[in-house]
């Protein structure tokens, strides 16, 4: 099943013409609405007019973390504060990144999306650990779920026997957690003389920075039932960037509102063919704070050949995760 079929199955030129309108406008926008983007361009002598097609993102700079902390906390608002309707800040409390309405909207459809891909559907029971992520993904996550019409539980959960009750008592088919305390609640049963079979899990899902390949194996050896993962960035979006299907074959990325680089983390050159390299991002569709090729950290692999899921959204694997 594919929730936004016109746009998870674009054709390539489809793509192409969305993702060139798109930067476009952002690049005009963004030299336009701050002095950040308009003195790095003008530093290379790069106008917005030299940006007509997507194929024109490597002109422009890359940025990195240090740019948000030396911006933080309103340099690269495009809008008004009064416009924002949620700062997410990281654990380091020098970055900050803005949200309109519009851009949590955008982040909860795109996690429909992936639910969707994972048969996470209308009949589903899902938990959300709150141990597992931020607050602001939990609400993101919870949102998705609910307008789709999954049943969601939301319950502080303080410890292992809680958590086991809760999914026997509601008939919990889905469960968003890490692996560690996915582990402890298998330790447990194991232990107490039950078994995760006893369990009515159907799936589970994790972040992807928690959970490499290593760890999902063991993970669907000892419940088994598929693992699939989700990814997100504290700098971006913390959940919901890109996502797996069904069909597990790397995570789908939403690319109506994020494009997607593999360059040289050393030389800063673009990378082809199916090689690693770091992964570099940039929000196509972001009102409040956009960001333009950044720089992840994150050692990735893309492939842009449709998936057998009928999805033709280019797919990442994490290398290595910062």
């Amino acid at each position: 099943m594919i929730l936004n079929t016109g746009i998870e199955s674009m054709t390539e030129s489809e793509k192409v013409l969305l993702q060139s309108q798109q930067l476009q406008k952002l690049v005009e926008r963004s030299y336009e609405k701050t002095s950040f983007y308009q003195e790095r361009m003008q530093a290379i002598g790069l106008t917005p007019n030299e940006i007509q097609t997507i194929n024109d993102i490597s002109k422009l700079p890359l940025m990195t973390s240090k740019d948000l902390t030396n911006n933080y906390p309103f340099g690269l608002l495009t809008i008004p504060i009064s416009g924002i309707a949620r700062f997410q800040q990281r654990s380091d409390f020098n970055t900050a990144v803005g949200f309109t309405q519009q851009d949590i909207s955008h982040q909860v459809e795109m996690l429909c999306r992936t639910l969707v891909a994972c048969h996470i559907i209308t009949s589903s029971v899902i938990m959300i650990a709150p141990q597992s992520l931020d607050t602001d993904s939990i609400v993101s996550l919870q949102q998705a779920a609910e307008s789709i019409g999954i049943t969601v539980i939301s319950s502080p959960l303080p410890n292992v026997t809680s958590q086991i009750k809760t999914l026997l008592d509601f008939g919990v088919t889905t469960i968003f957690s890490t692996p560690d305390i996915l582990f402890q609640l298998a330790d447990f049963l194991k232990n107490a003389g039950f078994s995760t079979r006893d369990l009515p899990l159907m799936n589970i899902l994790c972040e992807a920075h928690h959970c490499s390949a290593t760890v999902r194996k063991s993970l669907e050896e000892q419940f088994q039932i598929p693992v699939y993962t989700i990814y997100g960035l504290a700098e971006l979006m913390n959940l919901g960037i890109a996502g797996e299907c069904h069909k597990q074959n790397w995570l789908h990325i939403h690319e109506d509102h994020f494009y997607p680089e593999i360059i040289d983390p050393h030389t800063g050159s673009i990378i082809s063919n199916n090689q690693p390299g770091e992964l570099v991002l940039t929000t196509l569709s972001r009102e409040a704070m956009p960001l333009i090729r950044y720089r992840t950290g994150d050692m990735a692999l893309l492939e842009h050949k449709p998936c057998t899921c009928g999805r033709t959204s280019a797919r990442l694997k994490l290398v290595t995760a910062k």
